[in-house]
This record gives C-alpha cells, sequence and structure tokens, in this order.
C-alpha cells in the first residue's frame, strides 16, 4: 500500500530506534489482563501526566468559549498548544457563518438609595444569557411569577414592560412572559433535567445555571429581551424583597448580534497504514469555567498527543499503524459540519473515542468514572478493550498503597481517591453518538454526574488531577489497541474479544432468565418470545465484535472458530431458557400478530447523508395526516422513558430515545428485528406498533426507505 508524503516524511523524521520499536501488543497478560506489554503499560502511565492536564484545565476556564471571541482564543491556543505537543498538520477549520453574539456590557441592580449590584456580565459571563438584546432602564418593577409555568401563575400580574423573576428554566417560563408584556426575565434556575437525580435547585445556593435566550423569542415591541441568571441565594432574597414591597431593578446592557463563525481545530499522528485513522475527539466550547465540562477533555486530548509524539520520539512505540485523528470542536454542530465534509472521504475509521467531562473529583463531586460500550448494534472489539482496562484500573488503584506501584496512577498535586471505575451501557448526549449514528464504533469516557455540571459551580478547584490522569490512561489504553493492533497483535485483541464476549452474553443470558422467572401469567409468553430474542441478540452482538478484528489484520482462520464456538454457546443458552419456560407452562412463541406481520415486512434503511437527522426534526415538518403516528411514537417513548427512569436507569440511557432506536436500522434488521434488538439493550418492550409508526413517519420524512419494499420491487 502507498504511503502518503506526509507519512513518509514524518516517519523519516524519527529516530531508526523508533520506527524498529516492537508493537506494543501481544498475547493477554496475565498481570494486568490487557493485551498491551506490560513495560508499555507502564510508559503510559508513568509518561502522561494529570498534572500537566490540570495546567491547561485552569488555562482554559479562564475562557468564555460558549462566545465567538472565546471559542476563537480558545481555538488559537488550542492549535499552538497541541502543535508544541508533537502534533502534526495542526490546522483551523472554519465553519459556515451564523450569527454570533457578544456582550460589552450586562448589569443588574436593585435600585435605590440602598441599590445594589444583583449580577454582572464582566463577572460571570453565563450571568447574562448569550442572546440577549441591548436594554438600559432604571426603575422597572421586579414581579416575582414562581415556577412561571402555569397561566394561574400570573393571574392579576401586570407585566407590561416589567421584568419578571422566576426560579424555572427560562424556556418553560419566557413566552408567556413575553405574551403579557415583559421585556425581561431573572431566573434562579440551575439543574437540567436530566441531571435531577442528582441534584435539586438549592441544593448549591451559590451556583448559577446556563441559558440562552432563542433568536425567535421577542418583546411585544420586536426587540430581543434579555435574561439574567443569578444564583437560587439570589433568588430567594429578591424574592423575599418582593414579598416585603415593590422591588424595582436597573437593567445595563450593550449587545449585538453579527455573522461569524467558530472553527474545529485538527491534526493527525501519522500512522503506517494509508487510509485508516482513529478518531480523538473532545468538544472545546462551553460557558466560563466550564473546567469539567469540557476543558477537562479537551486539556486531555492535548496530553494524550505529548505522551504518544514523546514515546514515540524515544522508540518506546513504533508509529501507529493508523493515523490518530484528533479534534476539538463545538459540540454536536462542529462534529455534524466535520462530517459534511469529510463523511465521505476514501478513509477507514474503524473506532472513536469521545473525551467529554472527565477530571471530576470523585468525591468532592460526588462523581465516578465511566466508559461506555458502542450500542448492541454497533458492536465492536473497542467494548472488550474498555472491559479490560476498567478492570485493570480497578484491580491496581482500588486501594491507597497498592503493591505494584508502577501501576498506581495518580498525579502529584492530586488526590489519593480510591477507584471504582465502571462500564455503562450505551447512552447519548455527547459526540461519540453522532459517530455512532454514521456506523464508526464510538465511546466515551466522563465523569458522571458532577455537582457542578452546566453551572458556575463547574471550577478548576473541583477537577482533580489523579482522576484527569486516571482518565488520560484510560484513553491511551483503549486508543492504543485500536490504533497499533495488525497482524499477531490483532488475533490476540480477537482472543480478548472472545473472553470478555463470554462475560457479556452470560450476563444477557442472566437478565433474560431473570425476567422470564419473574412475569407473570399473563406476561409470560411475550417475555418467553422476548428472552429468547435477547439471547440471540446478544451472540449475534458477540460474533460481530469478534468480525471486527479482521480488517484490523487478524487471520480468518482462528476468528471463524470462535465464531462458531459462540454459535454453539448460544444454542445451549436457549436450550436452558427453553427449559425455564417449560418449568412455567410456555413450550413455544405465541403467534405473531398482524402488527407484528407488518414489522417483519419492514425493512428500514437510512438514506445516505440522512444519518444525524432527528425524529423530533422529521416530526416537526410531519403532514397533519402522520400526526397520529408522531402521537403513537411519543407516547410510547415517554412511557419507556418513565419506565427506564423507575428502574433507576442514568437519564443519559433515554437521551433522544426516538433517535436511538431509529439507529438500529441498517437495511437488514426488520422493525420486528429491532423491537426485540432494543428489548435487549433496554430491557423494555417497545410497542411494535409505536416502532412501526416511527418508521414509517421518518420514512415519510425522506429519513429512511423500506429495503424490503426495494427487494421486491427489483424482483
Amino acid at each position: 500500500m502507498r504511503l502518503s508524503p506526509l507519512v513518509l516524511l514524518a516517519l523519516a523524521a524519527l529516530p531508526a530506534s523508533a520506527q524498529s520499536a516492537a508493537s506494543p501488543l501481544g498475547p493477554i497478560s496475565p498481570t494486568t489482563g490487557l493485551v498491551l506489554r506490560d513495560d508499555v503499560v507502564r510508559a503510559l502511565i508513568q509518561e502522561s501526566s494529570g498534572d500537566r492536564i490540570h495546567d491547561s484545565v485552569q488555562r482554559l476556564s479562564l475562557i468564555a468559549r460558549d462566545l465567538h471571541g472565546g471559542y476563537t482564543e480558545a481555538a488559537e491556543w488550542t492549535k499552538t498548544t497541541a502543535e508544541a505537543a508533537g502534533l502534526q498538520a495542526v490546522h483551523l477549520e472554519a465553519m459556515k457563518d451564523g450569527p454570533q453574539w457578544r456582550a460589552t456590557r450586562g448589569e443588574l441592580w436593585v435600585s435605590g438609595p440602598q441599590g445594589y449590584k444583583v449580577t454582572s456580565f464582566a463577572d460571570l459571563p453565563m450571568s447574562l444569557a448569550a442572546g440577549s438584546g441591548t436594554f438600559e432602564g432604571s426603575g422597572i418593577e421586579l414581579v416575582d411569577v414562581g415556577l412561571g409555568t402555569q397561566d394561574a401563575d400570573f393571574a392579576g400580574k401586570d407585566l407590561t414592560g416589567k421584568v419578571v423573576l422566576t426560579r424555572s428554566h427560562p424556556g418553560a417560563v419566557f413566552r408567556k412572559a413575553l405574551e403579557r408584556g415583559a421585556v425581561g426575565m431573572v431566573s434562579s434556575y440551575s439543574t437540567p433535567p436530566w441531571n435531577a437525580p442528582n441534584r435539586m435547585d438549592g441544593d448549591f445556593p451559590d451556583q448559577v445555571g446556563w441559558a440562552l435566550v432563542p433568536r425567535t423569542l421577542k418583546t411585544p415591541t420586536g426587540r430581543a429581551p434579555f435574561l439574567f441568571m443569578v444564583s437560587d441565594r439570589q433568588g430567594r432574597e429578591l424574592r423575599i424583597q418582593t414579598q416585603a414591597g415593590p422591588v424595582k431593578v436597573d437593567v445595563h446592557i450593550e449587545a449585538e448580534t453579527f455573522d461569524g463563525h467558530f472553527s474545529i481545530v485538527s491534526g493527525v499522528i501519522p500512522g503506517t497504514r494509508a487510509g485508516e485513522e482513529v478518531v480523538l475527539t473532545a468538544h472545546l466550547d462551553h460557558y466560563k469555567p466550564g473546567a469539567d465540562d469540557n476543558a477537562s477533555g479537551s486539556a486531555t486530548l492535548l496530553e494524550l498527543v505529548r505522551t504518544y509524539s514523546t514515546l514515540i520520539r524515544r522508540g518506546v512505540l513504533p508509529p501507529p499503524v493508523r493515523s490518530l485523528r484528533v479534534l476539538w470542536l463545538p459540540e454536536f454542530l462542529g462534529t455534524r459540519e466535520w462530517f459534511a465534509h469529510h463523511g465521505t472521504e476514501p478513509v477507514r475509521r474503524v473506532a472513536q473515542f469521545n473525551f467529554d467531562m472527565l477530571g471530576a473529583s470523585l468525591t468532592r463531586a460526588h462523581s465516578r468514572f465511566q466508559i461506555s460500550y458502542t450500542p448492541d448494534w454497533n458492536a465492536s472489539f473497542v467494548n472488550a478493550v474498555s472491559e479490560s482496562t476498567v478492570d485493570f484500573m480497578n484491580r491496581f488503584n482500588g486501594v491507597a498503597y497498592p503493591t505494584q506501584k508502577a501501576f498506581r496512577i495518580t498525579s502529584v498535586n492530586g488526590s489519593r481517591d480510591v477507584l471504582d471505575a465502571h462500564m455503562e451501557r450505551y447512552g447519548r448526549g455527547s459526540d461519540h453518538q453522532l459517530f455512532n449514528d454514521h456506523g464508526i464504533p464510538g465511546v466515551a469516557f466522563a465523569t458522571w454526574p458532577d455537582d457542578g455540571y452546566h453551572t458556575s459551580g463547574d471550577r478548576p478547584e473541583f477537577v482533580d488531577p489523579t482522576q484527569l490522569h486516571r482518565a488520560a490512561f484510560a484513553g491511551l489504553a483503549s486508543i492504543t489497541v485500536a490504533a497499533w493492533a495488525e497482524g499477531p497483535g490483532a488475533l490476540e485483541l480477537a482472543r480478548l474479544v472472545a473472553v470478555h464476549g463470554a462475560r457479556r452474553v452470560g450476563e444477557d443470558e442472566f437478565t433474560a432468565r431473570r425476567n422470564l422467572a419473574s412475569a407473570t401469567p399473563e406476561q409470560l409468553a411475550t417475555t418467553y418470545a422476548l428472552a429468547r430474542a435477547s439471547v440471540r441478540v446478544g451472540y449475534q452482538r458477540e460474533r460481530e465484535a469478534l468480525r471486527t478484528c479482521l480488517p484490523l489484520g487478524a487471520t480468518s482462520a482462528p476468528i471463524q472458530r470462535m465464531v462458531k464456538t459462540l454459535e454453539t454457546a448460544e444454542a445451549q443458552a436457549l436450550s436452558r431458557v427453553d427449559a425455564d419456560g417449560r418449568e412455567r407452562g410456555v413450550t413455544r412463541e405465541p403467534a405473531p400478530t398482524e402488527a407484528e406481520r407488518r414489522a417483519r415486512a419492514f425493512i428500514p434503511r437510512r438514506v445516505p447523508g440522512q444519518e444525524l437527522t432527528s425524529f423530533d426534526e422529521i416530526a416537526g415538518k410531519a403532514n397533519p395526516e402522520a400526526k397520529a403516528q408522531v402521537t403513537a411514537v411519543q407516547d410510547a417513548m415517554t412511557t419507556a422513558t418513565q419506565t427506564l427512569r423507575e428502574r433507576g436507569q442514568s437519564e443519559l440511557r433515554f437521551y433522544e430515545l426516538a433517535d436511538a432506536i431509529a439507529s438500529y436500522a441498517n437495511g437488514h434488521r426488520s422493525v420486528a428485528d429491532i423491537r426485540d434488538a432494543a428489548y435487549a439493550e433496554y430491557g423494555h418492550a417497545f410497542p411494535v406498533d409505536a416502532l412501526l409508526a416511527l418508521f414509517e413517519v421518518l420514512e415519510q420524512g425522506g429519513v429512511m426507505t423500506n429495503a424490503a419494499g426495494q427487494r421486491s420491487n427489483k424482483n
């Protein structure tokens, strides 16, 4: 295979020791359980530094990266720092121009002889919501509407030309307030709905929440309204003052909108095999300070680059087989645009690793470190790599003073917290979801929850250098396998996949048989069918994961033997499920309903180029005739969300649930297959009628086609 000039130039610049270094992969280590050589594991730990990452976190936290000027400053600094760390071909890719906002002044005062400043954009940029309009006014009455989500909250209150005080999310109140003549709002909201299980507004009374003013909102005079965000403590003080008598405020805002663009910072560590990449991402945008979210992920990428560049230069590692494509970008929007420009390139991207919220102190922020699985429909070797990495890290960092000191991952200025890392089932909510939607296996590294999430409390002092170091190592261990695996190393990786796959299908069988044992007589027949289906789905997932080692260079014959072993084990597992069913009086699966027959005949396939189109986007444009179908889907997703929430599932597990289910479509699975696969992954039986409605709405919106219909037309 021909190498690009960039790769040849990079290789020529390396010392001979680096070019001749042995592959970092080997057989599964009896000590670590990893397919990395023990000396490589030690090198990755000892060279990487959480203290260096924390220094970068502090630097980025000084910048309001959700605003055009601040993001531009952060991107330029990241580019310069990445180049110094050894990243090559570093450049800024301009995103398309769009409306931007900036403020030069934003102050909220309580009026009167004893007046005082409540908050200021200069002191805390997130206190003035982006999109707020210019406003100058004194002695404006502040009217408390409480939650402000019901019409009754506004009863008897004249809001004409006044400022509304609420403790709710501004989005739930703004339109009602503007319709009644308000010119702006003050909100003490701070907890996003998906973080509600972990904290409530008021738990941390001095946190200020993060919000924006949608461009579509206007005051009665046609101007953009303004929004100040205050802490719960400040909100309660203002509320008490309004109860004692009228409160007047002075508002001074100078803001403007203009056209401009954000940029994607992109660079590469060249590999020796042309046309193959492993992608590393972190979103660079966010409010000031935004230390954990996501200065921590952005800073960690810089340290990964520096660590790899140093170890390659010293000859500890050879150049990677696959290039490492490193991207710092605006969350979601930047990733969508990157795919618009690069999604059709003739490059095989074998895996993506997303770094978002990595450094929260596990004790001070009440968090834990986790790595996500890929969704079951996008099986990959990376899941076994992640599992083995978590097992290793817990084993040697689960006590303060492990015997193997070289495998202890701490930092000079960090904590000595005991590590309890976890694997988490696939959830959406960050850029890895977009790579998965494009078929590229993506996993996310994160600390979650975080007491300061999306607030002014997300500060560097709550970010732990030790946790940053551990997150960096987890990334290094996983990326090294994905980027350096070839030939014998890829075969050793397949053996790791087989070992960890056996554990996962064992867990799948346990869940299926437990569900069958706990089913009521009325649920028994359906649960039996779904139990068998979930076992089949689990084994299929692990067979597909094994096959992802083939393009890395693993030889075919051993892989096929491992696949055959799984097929034999699947038959044995199904026989045990059947025995459980007979014990409860079930001997066969129920006959398919009419809806199930229709579901078996509908094989949805995503239209190329529409991978990232959401159900909500299509539903918002749907014809009136599709209203019943849209409602059926929404009702089914609401029921599923409530059920999963009551079972204690993470809120991110069912974030954008309709889109997560739609992602199963690959032109081979029928809607009935997708119902079974979704049950296996979520443990919830989605009504087949609702899933048919989901894919029919997406088909009407031009996002899906029915592959079965296309095949019959060809015949």
